[in-house]
Order: C-alpha cells, then sequence, then structure tokens
C-alpha cells in the first residue's frame, strides 16, 4: 500500500511541475529572499545595498543583528508572503486538486488502483499541501543562506515556518477538499474557502479589538481604584463636594470608576463570545504568530517611552491614564497566555472533523 501512496505523491509533485504558478510562486519567493539579501543593519540603522538610513530605534546598538534578521523574517516573509500572497497561489494551484479526483473518469481510474478509498482520498489532500512544503523550504533554506551570507548570521531556527505554514495552509485546505468532495467544482471550492478564511480573519480581528477594550478599561479600572484609595484616606469623612476640591475630585472618580467598571464588564462579555468562537474555529494568524514568539525574545527589542500614553489605532480604546509600556506588557502577557493546544490543538480538531466528514462523503459516495 506504501508504494500505490508514494507512486500518488510523485505522480502529484510532477504535476506541481508542470504548473506555471508553482514556478511563479517560487520566482516570487527568490524575489523576497533577494530584497532580505539587500537589508542589513548597522550602528547608525538600517542599510539598503550600500545606503544606510539613520534610525534610533532600529540599529545594530539595540537591536541584535539576529533579532533584526528574524524580525524581517516573520513580519515579512513569513506574515506577509507565506500567510497572504503566497497562500492565495498555493488555493488557486491546488484547489482543483479534489474536484479532479471526483469528475467522472478520473476518479474510476483512480479506484481501480489496490488502495483504500480512504487512503487515496487522505494522500490526495496530503498532495495538496505539497506545494506550500516544498516553497516554504526552499524559501526557509534561500532565506537563511542569502542572511547569513550577507549578514553574517546563520538562523537555522528559521526552519521552525516550515511546519508553521503547512498546518496553517492545511487549515484552508480541509475546507476546500470539503467543498471540491461536495461540489466537484474548482471554482466553488476556492470561492467557499477564500470567503471561510476571510470569515476567520474577521472573528481574529473582532477578538483583537475585544482584547484592546478589555485590557484597556481593567488598566483604567486599576489605576482608578488606586486614585479612588489614595484620596479616601486624605479627605475627611462628611467633606462637601462644593466646598472641598479633593472631595469633588474624589466624587468624581468614583462615578468615573462606576462609568469604566460597566465598560469594562461590556468589553469582558463581547471578548467571551470571540474567543469562544475562535477556539472552535482554526486559529490562522495565531499559528504562524508561534514563530515569532519561538524565535524573538521581547527583551530584546527597543522599548518606546514606556510612561507615554498609548498612541495609534490601540488609543481609541485605552484612556490618557494608561501608561504604554503597561499596556503592551498586558496585551503580551494575554498573547503568551494562550498555549499551543489552544492554538494549534483545537485547531487540528477543528480540520480532523472536516477532513473526516470530507472522506466519509468521498467514501460511501457511487462514482
Amino acid at each position: 500500500m506504501m508504494m500505490q501512496t508514494l507512486a500518488i505523491l510523485g505522480a502529484a509533485y510532477r504535476e506541481l511541475n508542470a504548473r506555471k504558478l508553482f514556478w511563479l510562486a517560487i520566482a516570487l519567493s527568490g524575489a523576497v529572499v533577494a530584497l532580505f539579501a539587500s537589508l542589513g543593519i548597522n550602528e547608525q540603522g538600517v542599510t539598503f545595498l550600500t545606503w544606510t538610513f539613520d534610525s534610533p530605534v532600529f540599529n545594530s546598538r539595540l537591536v541584535p543583528r539576529e533579532t533584526f534578521y528574524k524580525l524581517l523574517f516573520v513580519n515579512v516573509g513569513l506574515e506577509w508572503w507565506i500567510g497572504l500572497l503566497s497562500t492565495l497561489l498555493a488555493l488557486v494551484t491546488t484547489a482543483g486538486i479534489i474536484p479532479d479526483l471526483v469528475s467522472a473518469g478520473s476518479v474510476d481510474m483512480m479506484l481501480a488502483k489496490p488502495i483504500s478509498r480512504t487512503r487515496l482520498f487522505l494522500t490526495k489532500v496530503g498532495t495538496g499541501l505539497l506545494f506550500t512544503a516544498l516553497q516554504v523550504s526552499v524559501f526557509a533554506v534561500a532565506t537563511i543562506v542569502a542572511i547569513g551570507v550577507r549578514g553574517g548570521v546563520w538562523e537555522w531556527s528559521l526552519l521552525v515556518a516550515v511546519p508553521l505554514s503547512v498546518l496553517f495552509y492545511s487549515y484552508l485546505y480541509c475546507v476546500c477538499a470539503l467543498v471540491g468532495v461536495l461540489t466537484r467544482s474548482t471554482v466553488a471550492s476556492l470561492i467557499v474557502t477564500l470567503l471561510f478564511w476571510a470569515a476567520v480573519f474577521a472573528v481574529h480581528s473582532a477578538e483583537s479589538i475585544s482584547t484592546f477594550g478589555r485590557v484597556g478599561t481593567e488598566l483604567e479600572l486599576q489605576k482608578l481604584e488606586e486614585r479612588v484609595a489614595a484620596l479616601e484616606k486624605s479627605v475627611p469623612e462628611g467633606a462637601s463636594a462644593d466646598e472641598d476640591d479633593d472631595a469633588a475630585e474624589l466624587e468624581r472618580l468614583r462615578e468615573r470608576r462606576v462609568a469604566v467598571a460597566d465598560a469594562a464588564g461590556k468589553w469582558n462579555e463581547a471578548h467571551w463570545w470571540f474567543y469562544t468562537s475562535m477556539t472552535v474555529l482554526p486559529k490562522t494568524a495565531e499559528t504562524l504568530s508561534l514563530a515569532e514568539r519561538w524565535l524573538v525574545e521581547a527583551a530584546a527589542l527597543p522599548r518606546p517611552d514606556e510612561d507615554e500614553p498609548v498612541r495609534g489605532p490601540r488609543r481609541a480604546f485605552v484612556s490618557r491614564e494608561v501608561r504604554r509600556g503597561d499596556f503592551n506588557r498586558a496585551l503580551e502577557d494575554e498573547e503568551r497566555s494562550r498555549s499551543v493546544w489552544w492554538i494549534v490543538g483545537t485547531s487540528l480538531l477543528f480540520e480532523a472533523a472536516v477532513l473526516g466528514l470530507a472522506t466519509r462523503i468521498f467514501v460511501r459516495r457511487d462514482y
């Protein structure tokens, strides 16, 4: 049986080689690798080929060279190239594998071989993952070599991106396989998978926003509790707010505390719903983000002024009383509190359920 499985995988590899999109993806990966090879870091800032761009944040005095390249690989190579553009190319290339399998004529020939339907179907799904596995492997090794030659840093730990990227793609491809079995249509498989991916992204974005709101209000409530406790010690009991400025401030803070506590409760409720929804769905972005968690030490990154108020889009979820450092640390603690089991384990349970359903349909259907 193993020989038949290897023969199917070998045929899939030859089929991938014959597809132009496979070589287009490899060529684009080479372009991204060339970008990495052209970038560097020195004591003044970031370098591009022979030019140096001064930076007070990213320079070799503040950021270790290996950390710079790891961040570059994770945020550009893994998040944008592998996590978006390359995945789109992979879906377009492999979406037709299952519909082609169950099409009239093709499936009859495959079922005539001495291999069970379950093994045949799962082997075909495995060939769909072959595209990403080959591409990411070539990309990761080429990046390691380029960074090693250009920057003198050989980071073989970047190979962790290969299994994570294959896992990430498998979450999407199981849906593609199920729709392919149900509809026998490549176009339908691709469209439904893209819509599913968009839905997962929407839930992830909503959960992130609710996390900002929950963490921000909890920190603000903590600050208010501290200020109220300090004023209660200095304001005489029974002091009138009309006659005592501290008493007036204490009354204002108590009212603010009630409002913030109410807002925190609403953010916690919203976060619970979105977090629960994420638990039963595959964690696409979180799976790829494990690479940064494992590769980049947070202590090696430059820290902005932690006593400043929160800036940027997150400012909408945080009052000026909350310091940037406290908010960022709380978010980092939240992210790292999510175990690998929750990120990968629950995602694989979803994938197993979808593939189990697709396999059952394939095995029981008459062709």
